[in-house]
């Protein structure tokens, strides 16, 4: 008997010391992860500079808002960007070099989109698409915003979702705009303005299917100034737009491959699309800002992660943050 309560003690001890272990471990992970999403770093402003920072933190230096983050450097965290911070980087100034460690920011809704029929109507014609809008696998109610892009043509139409999250959009394109088209739409939960996300479709309108988008060229955001970077020496540049939920604009270049970002009033993402030609083919090819898609760090297939989500506030919009983290060093 002596031996099984002595056994019984054992167990019962280690199982504590593991649990404490655990806790500890845990408490570490999150004030490491609390650091990074409420520290502007250093230079507090290392994202519009595009300088690597001495100290890693992603908190917006213009904002009081609690996670609220900064659009710059969320952008420097997607390997689209011109301005990119390597993964090298990113742990040394995260003072994270013995863990392993990374970062995905996802926005909160999702879009799927679908031509769903067209029609000729005189020299247009009118193309109809169903928009399904979603969170996590469940319908959204939300207030859609759509914007056609094409040759020499912009047009948009606005409505709204039924309660199963399914809507429909009509745009009417020029028969001379023939080419690459790319329709836009912004979903805005209709509980909640913060909620807005963004989708993309791709056609050709009276042309054949475009190339996959970034096939052309290369887009990054930075400090509200748009760099373009041509993949061919063929590329021909024609125009540039913003698009967010109530806003669309033509950029003003400031050089040959550069245009200005304007500052919204808007709680959404921006939508950034430059339209061109490389010899007879028509583009029309797209960037966000902040920068999407964006997973950085380590991989982490057939290893153990420590997981902390945090929904966060950029330029007043909510998107979804994860950190992930390695086991902790023994």
């Amino acid at each position: 008997m002596a031996v099984l309560a002595t056994a019984f003690l054992a167990g019962t001890m280690q199982t504590q010391i593991n649990s404490a272990q655990d806790l500890n471990k845990c408490n570490y992970l999150q004030a490491i992860a609390e650091h990074i999403v409420t520290g502007t770093g250093s230079p507090a402003e290392w994202g519009s500079k595009g300088v690597t920072p001495t100290f890693f933190g992603l908190a917006s230096s213009d904002s009081s808002c609690p996670y609220a983050l900064d659009i710059d450097k969320l952008s420097r965290l997607s390997s689209e960007n011109l301005y990119a911070l390597p993964y090298l980087e990113l742990s040394k100034s995260a003072r994270l070099t013995n863990l392993a460690f990374g970062v995905s920011l996802r926005q909160m809704l999702d879009i799927d989109i679908v031509i769903s029929g067209n029609s000729s109507a005189g020299s247009f014609i009118n193309y109809t698409f169903t928009v399904s809008v979603s969170h996590e696998a469940e319908s959204v109610q939300a207030n859609l915003q759509g914007y056609l892009v094409t040759r020499n043509f912009v047009g948009s139409a606005s409505n709204s979702t039924s309660p199963s999250g399914v809507s429909y959009l009509t745009i009417g394109v020029p028969v001379t705009s023939n080419g690459s088209a790319l329709l836009v739409v912004f979903a805005r939960a209709s509980f909640d303005e913060r909620i807005t996300a963004y989708g993309i479709y791709s056609f050709g309108h009276l042309a054949v299917d475009p190339q996959p988008n970034h096939t052309f060229l290369g887009q990054s955001p930075l400090n509200y100034s748009l760099t373009v970077s041509k993949n061919y020496p063929t590329v021909t540049l024609s125009s540039s737009i913003a698009l967010s939920y109530s806003y669309a604009s033509n950029l003003t270049s400031t050089s040959t491959t550069s245009y200005m970002i304007p500052e919204f009033l808007d709680r959404s993402p921006i939508v950034l699309v430059t339209l061109g030609t490389n010899g007879t083919e028509s583009f029309s090819e797209w960037t966000s800002y902040p920068q999407l898609p964006q997973n950085v760090g380590a991989d982490f297939s057939n290893a153990e992660k420590n997981l902390f989500v945090y929904p966060v506030l950029v330029k007043g919009a909510l998107y979804k943050l994860t950190l992930c983290f390695g086991d902790v060093p023994k």
